[in-house]
């Protein structure tokens, strides 16, 4: 691998373990990418998109975030431009025009030949296993550096509401594999909270779910999907909702394969509503979905839909958390749109 390739490093991953067996993995890293390959470590959040976007900026060709899923989406919002962050701010995503949101989310690359390379560093790594790569850390990357071929993927862009504590604007996030709504993001917020206080992630999410199923409340979303082609709406949905996603690709980060059509190449966003659901029988619903498509096309119990566009609009007071590539961003009200093949992978 040339000189133009860097590490983008997150030591914190794994529960820490990235950090602290920094030198077996740096091994494994220089036995297939070769001794000439860059390092550079994460010291806090939002560090993985500064820090791409540097290195693009500086002629390097090739970015290998290693951690898990939330260091990969850092890295891959850094070969994208932040230009329309001040416009976004301000709009209402419950009154803005359908036109005016579309060309607010226009995104640019950094370098358009710039290749990243996904390797399995974290705990579920969910984007690794949606894209088909070998799970196994040492495997995917022998499998990677022996590779010559790159394939471009489809990116989502977002916009969605601050978290709790800064409702006061929005923020614009692009992402890979899946953005959760509801009750899944829900877990994955209070899982996140349990972990700052025990660094076992399996225990963590158990903990999660057991304080979240039983007191979670379905609320009433409008949901809205659009074409980017005839820049118009071709359904509108308005149903109370327990959980749903936007998805890229096919796995959520507990394992279940909900999103059973979506491709990370056709060009579109796949929605999926869990509707008013009791808090347990939840569980049984996302078994379902795993099975296959009968269970998908049961709308009394389940919406999938497949679009270039789709807004998520509810009162903002309702706080329905969203969660993308596995890390809580914000709340709804929140829109979605499809870049089509917009960034080059290792494949």
């Amino acid at each position: 691998m040339s000189i133009d390739s860097i590490a983008i490093v997150n030591p914190n991953s794994k529960g820490g373990q990235t950090g602290k067996n920094w030198d077996s993995v740096k091994e494994i890293l220089e036995k297939y990418f070769g001794n000439d390959l860059e390092y550079v470590f994460t010291e806090k959040s939002g560090d993985g998109t500064i820090l791409a976007r540097e290195y693009l900026k500086k002629g390097y060709d090739n970015i290998i975030p290693i951690g898990g899923d939330g260091i990969i989406n850092e890295v891959s919002n850094g070969f994208f431009s932040d230009s329309n962050g001040d416009k976004l701010n301000k709009i209402d995503l419950m009154e803005v025009e359908y036109d005016k949101i579309l060309a607010l989310t226009e995104i640019e690359q950094i370098k358009s030949d710039s290749t990243l390379t996904v390797l399995p560093g974290g705990t579920r790594n969910v984007l690794v296993r949606s894209l088909g790569l070998p799970q196994d850390f040492e495997e995917c990357c022998k499998y990677l550096a022996n590779s010559t071929k790159t394939q471009m993927i489809d990116v989502i862009g977002s916009v969605l509401r601050g978290n709790a504590e800064n409702i006061s604007g929005n923020k614009f996030r692009i992402f890979l594999n899946a953005a959760e709504i509801g009750l899944g993001a829900e877990i994955i917020e209070r899982g996140k909270m349990i972990r700052d206080q025990i660094s076992s992630r399996i225990l963590s999410t158990i903990t999660g779910i057991v304080a979240t199923l039983p007191i979670y409340k379905s609320n009433v979303c409008q949901i809205i999907e659009g074409s980017i082609t005839d820049k118009k709406i071709v359904n509108n949905l308005t149903t109370n909702m327990t959980m749903g996603m936007v998805s890229n690709g096919s796995y959520l980060g507990g394992g279940f394969q909900v999103a059973t059509k979506a491709e990370a190449t056709d060009g579109l966003l796949d929605t999926v509503v869990i509707k008013n659901s009791d808090s347990f029988k939840i569980l049984q619903k996302l078994v379902s979905i795993k099975k296959g498509e009968e269970a998908i096309n049961d709308e009394d119990d389940i919406y999938y839909g497949q679009s270039q566009t789709v807004s998520w609009l509810t009162d903002f007071q309702n706080n329905i958390t969203v969660s993308l590539d596995g890390e809580p961003t914000g709340i709804l009200p929140a829109f979605f749109r499809i870049h089509p093949k917009f960034l080059r992978i290792k494949m």
